[in-house]
């Protein structure tokens, strides 16, 4: 492991592709199956990242393979439109209330981005309203302002036409849009923070309120809650219909990909010859193989009971993990939204409570020495995860949890002895 660790050092700027996975060793993984994985020295860990939340029938599920398996024979760039492409798209119109269109590219961050510019091109405006807390990949306008100093190298003019507003305050955000020229607002419907913020319907009909007021588009980023909410993701659950959505994730199971999606009114600024046109390309938008482990996917997923049954599941291996953790005494307990859940460590002795909030995204950055150590923890007990969340698939069963749950009990009594009784993020009493 610790070769091939070296190896990637050796090669890799940074020593990995996605900076939530560095560490001072990070694994390397061989193969996954269901709900674990391997690394190459064949160790075997529970997977909690199920591929940043794409994966939630879990890994190389028999449908998702086979359809895969039989598109690989018809072939893997067609470089144009392809029937896959049709029936996928078929599928988020008939799932997604605010889809009457779709327009697929390739990642989470280039959606965010072209719905940005979409909703510019719309309104020929030039404004951007952003929540604070919530995520929409790593370009420029999406990281400006989320921490002071950031984006490092981002263009120096990047949030010019930006505004960061703080979460669950319409009234800021109304403020914002009366002083004219915003285009859109954007947010993470579910919860900013992949969920660590509370999902808050009430809160979302007043953003859709006040954003037609003003004729300001109201955008969804669902690349996380889309599909694993509920079928139809948040706007389902809520019934708050944004002007348009973007999706990833789950859309592609597990492979790359993502989508746009609106009202026809909005997506027309795709069309040839419109006078507002969006220039858009990208040489691997709309992938067959993409849109076979997608429509395989969404197909398990359209049926309300998985994201029900997971839900359920997610509850009740926090609820597992969070009395072993008093047994231990320590100060580490978990809460989830959907089949999310979220690590807080500190909570207790801060005061904050165990579930979503604005203290939840606060301690994970304060206490992030505790998390990296709790992560190594978890992955010497054969756990791989984010440090301070995990998302559950339908290859989680109850074996599987409840073995989970043993496993962080053993890294909690490793944590409780390397840092002592007297250590900050373990109780006394």
């Amino acid at each position: 492991m610790q070769d091939w660790a070296q190896r990637a050092k050796q090669v890799i700027a940074g020593g990995t592709t996605h900076d939530s996975w560095a560490a001072a060793c990070p694994p390397v993984f061989e193969r996954a199956e269901g709900a674990y994985k391997w690394d190459a020295a064949g160790r075997q860990y529970i997977d909690f990242w199920m591929g940043h939340g794409a994966l939630i029938v879990g890994h190389a599920h028999p449908a998702v393979n086979q359809a895969l398996a039989a598109q690989l024979q018809r072939g893997s760039h067609l470089a144009g439109n392809h029937t896959l492409l049709v029936r996928w798209a078929e599928k988020v119109v008939q799932l997604v209330p605010s889809a009457q269109q779709v327009r697929f590219c390739a990642s989470g961050t280039e959606a965010t981005l072209l719905a940005m510019r979409l909703a510019r091109a719309y309104t020929r405006r030039a404004g951007m309203v952003r929540i604070d807390g919530h995520f929409h990949g790593w370009h420029d306008e999406a990281l400006a302002g989320v921490f002071a100093g950031w984006p490092i190298g981002a263009h120096p003019q990047a949030a010019g036409h930006l505004q960061v507003v703080p979460p669950y305050e319409p009234e800021q955000v109304e403020a914002a849009l009366a002083a004219g020229e915003v285009a859109a607002v954007i947010l993470e419907p579910g919860g900013g923070s992949g969920g660590t913020l509370p999902y808050d319907a009430a809160y979302l009909q007043r953003l859709r309120d006040i954003t037609r007021r003003y004729g300001v588009l109201l955008i969804f980023d669902e690349v996380m809650s889309g599909f694993r909410y509920a079928p139809g993701g948040v706007q389902q659950l809520s019934g708050v219909t944004p002007d348009i959505t973007t999706l990833s994730k789950v859309l592609c199971g597990g492979l790359p990909g993502a989508a746009v999606a609106g009202s026809q009114d909005v997506m027309a600024c795709f069309d040839r010859g419109h006078a507002d046109k969006v220039l858009h390309t990208g040489t691997f938008n709309g992938n067959p193989l993409s849109a076979a482990a997608g429509l395989a996917t969404l197909t398990l997923a359209a049926d309300a009971t998985l994201q029900t049954t997971l839900e359920r599941n997610t509850a009740l291996f926090v609820e597992a993990v969070n009395a072993r953790a008093a047994r231990a005494g320590v100060d580490i307990r978990l809460f989830h939204q959907s089949s999310i859940f979220h690590i807080l460590i500190g909570a207790l002795d801060a005061g904050v409570a165990i579930a979503p909030s604005e203290d939840a995204v606060w301690i994970t950055q304060k206490n992030a020495a505790q998390y990296d150590a709790l992560k190594q923890h978890l992955a010497q007990q054969g756990i791989d995860m984010h440090k301070s969340h995990g998302w559950l698939s339908a290859s989680h069963t109850h074996t599987v949890l409840e073995a989970a749950a043993e496993k962080f009990a053993a890294a909690f009594d490793r944590l409780r002895n390397q840092s002592g009784r007297a250590a900050e993020g373990v109780r006394h009493d």
